[in-house]
């Protein structure tokens, strides 16, 4: 038996539309800016790059950025407290270091010791270098509100530095930064 063969529709020959003029002039229409518009591009040579220190990738222009900076920047303990030297007398809690705390901070300790007593409900009262207060804390609850303190009254929420100050300005209390100029209002 032959194979069979199928035949393929002959394709016909596409013929030019016909465009019906809707205006009867003979005059040719002009260029509009659409026609140009959809015209193809002509191909530009692709751009080769060349490598060079400004486009280096970015561990690279880190480490160039870092290798500026003088070593002193990078030393960590530039600001530590000092730890909370307290004990607990009878009823009452005293911490001994107290006047070290409010230097280190360059804060005006009767503000510590109000902000102190707010937080623990209690009163508070300075007696020299050493400060007291009605009822039994420990040395980490004295640490931590200590350093609660530093975060909102001391550290500039800008640039994270501790050379603040803090000044009234009309009625409000603002911690300005000698660092950074930063300007933040303070509650209470």
């Amino acid at each position: 038996m032959p194979p069979k063969t199928t035949k393929k529709p002959a394709k016909k020959a596409k013929s030019a539309p016909k465009v019906t003029p809707k205006t009867k002039s003979k005059a040719k229409p002009k260029s509009s800016a659409k026609a140009k518009a959809m015209t193809k591009p002509k191909p530009t040579k692709a751009k080769t790059t060349t490598t060079t220190p400004h486009t280096d990738d970015y561990e690279a222009l880190l480490k160039r950025a870092r290798d500026q900076i003088p070593p002193e920047v990078f030393d960590q303990p530039r600001f530590q407290l000092p730890e909370v030297d307290s004990f607990i007398q009878g009823s009452r809690t005293i911490i001994r270091n107290f006047k070290d705390i409010t230097d280190t901070l360059r804060r005006d300790p009767k503000h510590l010791i109000r902000f102190l007593a707010h937080e623990l409900a209690t009163a508070g009262e300075l007696q020299g270098a050493q400060a007291m207060f009605n009822g039994r804390f420990t040395s980490r609850a004295l640490e931590d509100l200590v350093a609660k303190y530093t975060d909102e009254f001391v550290v500039c929420p800008v640039c994270q530095r501790p050379d603040t100050e803090i000044r009234r300005e009309d009625r409000l209390l603002m911690l300005v930064c000698s660092a950074c100029g930063g300007r933040t209002p303070l509650k209470g």
